[in-house]
């Protein structure tokens, strides 16, 4: 069987699941956030942003249709769109009750591990920063531009919440810095058994220049001494460019929403 870091990998998912639902909860400290817990892990997470792929309704293999129900309530309590990924463990009466109330299937993203290697990492690329807590707005900034904000609506939202990402002590920022300019984005958020790669994006001009594949060089060799796995939850799009790097996937994970503006 094949194995990584001492686990085996039908034990990966749980790790994934792991980190996801400690992303999740960490993200409900964010300024305007806030959370409602359920049988645990499961947990409805709002980040304080009105966007749906900030906001998340996890639920466990012991969660039932009411908390589902509860969640729904929550959300629709804050006027904030949010994302159900069905994890493998999430159990059928759940999703009946969510599809219910018109939460559908809008996109289908892949779990994914990074068997990282055992030998010393390499130093990191020239370019690849660790973000202070100082840099923590200027890195929301560029994480909004990198997803696709344009003009000035929902930046000030985005410098706030990347400030608090970068300022909680589970979390360590990098980018790929070239001419004083943020050029792509990543976040390491580390849970106690895995770590997980998220905002992971580059600036829509200077795609497809070989700066995202230096600034994974940059994340793995961060991660290397951590003797965790490296998870993360891949877009259609960016599969490829993963597969690429070495991840293994996991399992699918169809993305719920009420909105296709995920």
């Amino acid at each position: 069987m094949c194995r990584s870091f001492g686990v085996c990998f039908m034990d990966i998912s749980r790790l994934f699941s792991e980190n996801f639902f400690s992303f999740a909860a960490m993200l409900s400290g964010a300024p305007g956030g806030g959370a409602v817990r359920f049988s645990p892990p499961s947990i409805a997470a709002s980040s304080g942003l009105p966007y749906a792929g900030e906001n998340y309704a996890i639920f466990t293999e012991r969660a039932s249709a009411e908390e589902a129900a509860v969640a729904l309530s929550f959300f629709s309590g804050r006027h904030a769109d949010f994302i159900a990924p069905v994890m493998p463990e999430t159990p059928g009466a759940v999703t009946e009750l969510l599809y219910a109330n018109e939460i559908l299937h809008r996109e289908t993203y892949t779990s994914m591990y990074l068997p990282l290697k055992e030998k010393a990492a390499e130093k990191a690329p020239c370019g690849v920063v660790s973000v202070p807590g100082c840099c923590g707005a200027r890195w929301g900034n560029a994480v909004w531009r990198a997803f696709g904000g344009e003009g000035s609506a929902g930046v000030n939202d985005y410098e706030r919440f990347g400030a608090y990402l970068v300022s909680c002590r589970e979390n360590s920022a990098f980018a790929l810095e070239i001419g004083g300019k943020y050029i792509a984005t990543a976040l390491l958020h580390e849970s106690k058994n895995a770590v997980g790669l998220y905002y992971f994006a580059t600036l829509p001009e200077e795609r497809r220049r070989g700066h995202a594949s230096a600034l994974m060089d940059g994340v793995t060799a961060a991660v290397s001494d951590k003797g965790k796995p490296l998870v993360l939850l891949a877009t259609k799009e960016g599969l490829p460019f993963y597969l690429n790097c070495g991840f293994v996937p996991i399992s699918e994970i169809p993305i719920l929403s009420r909105t296709a503006d995920i």
